[in-house]
């Protein structure tokens, strides 16, 4: 089910009725927000294969997931897997016109294997359609934006996602914490353990502050073992940051201004633990200083 995108959705449906399709889409937009379900979607209905359980004329390529001395990190997508990708797309449609590729995460795509995806959108087949899906567009090289039909994905007001929260009790509270995303609300509806992690990671937000600092540091040390765990937690500590902006209502007795100036340092904190190799440790550890 795909909820909100609406203009999206009819845009991709006309392209396919009129016929004016092209070879490259860029999907962006936050996680979780419905990009890849889209994607999949538009795919399954190019392909006649929304009624299939296997498709073969839909290639998925996304980050593999490494765990490294208890570390859990998402990998870069390499040259190699483009190179299978090409592969791929030389052979002939199995049941529809076209067959199409999905790039997860495509923003994870090495420097290499960019200018390698490249050298495809530079040589289109008509029987082609690649979809890169991104959080970050501008990790992207220009000469692959500009061959792309670029969506981009907004956060899904709260009317839309109201249904998909059902009759539960808690129904406003998952509305909060799914954060206009209809991922998290699924996610939540499906596993009410999921939900209450979002409380649990509210009152470990809170106890940061009256830690000492090697209580701190010992936080530090564990929230860097799992890499994607961390982002979603610090993506929750913002949003409670702003609404006690907004409301002053988050704990720890933080005024809007200290809140705003976390914002800031937990930002550049994440944009580094996203976009550089620096260690997540450290970075947790400076940003944990100005607290």
């Amino acid at each position: 089910m795909i909820v909100g995108h609406q203009k999206i959705l009819n845009f991709l449906d006309k392209s396919i009725e009129k016929d004016t399709l092209v070879q490259a889409y860029l999907f962006s937009g936050p996680e979780h927000v419905g990009k890849f379900t889209v994607a999949k979607n538009f795919a399954q209905k190019l392909t006649d294969g929304e009624d299939k359980k296997i498709n073969p004329d839909l290639v998925v390529i996304a980050p593999e997931i490494e765990e490294k001395k208890g570390i859990i990190k998402k990998k870069d997508i390499k040259i190699e897997q483009i190179r299978d990708l090409q592969k791929e797309l030389s052979f002939s449609p199995y049941f529809g016109k076209y067959k199409i590729a999905i790039i997860d995460d495509a923003d994870r795509l090495t420097t290499a294997a960019q200018n390698a995806l490249l050298k495809t959108l530079e040589e289109p087949n008509e029987k082609n359609v690649i979809i890169l899906i991104v959080q970050n567009p501008d990790k992207i090289l220009p000469t692959i934006k500009s061959r792309c039909v670029v969506k981009k994905f907004n956060l899904v007001g709260d009317a839309e996602m109201a249904p998909m929260a059902g009759a539960e009790k808690n129904k406003q509270e998952i509305i909060f914490w799914s954060l206009g995303r209809p991922g998290l609300a699924w996610t939540f509806a499906d596993d009410p353990e999921e939900f209450m992690s979002r409380s649990f990671a509210k009152q470990e937000f809170e106890k940061i502050f009256p830690d000492n600092l090697s209580g701190r540091f010992a936080l530090a040390e564990n929230l860097s073992k799992d890499v994607p765990a961390l982002i979603e937690k610090m993506d929750l500590w913002l949003v409670l940051l702003r609404e006690n902006i907004l409301r002053a209502t988050a704990g720890s007795g933080l005024s809007p201004e200290k809140s705003l100036y976390l914002l800031e340092h937990i930002g550049e904190s994440l944009k580094a633990i996203k976009e550089t190799n620096a260690s997540t440790r450290l970075v947790l550890e400076n940003l944990f200083l100005v607290f």
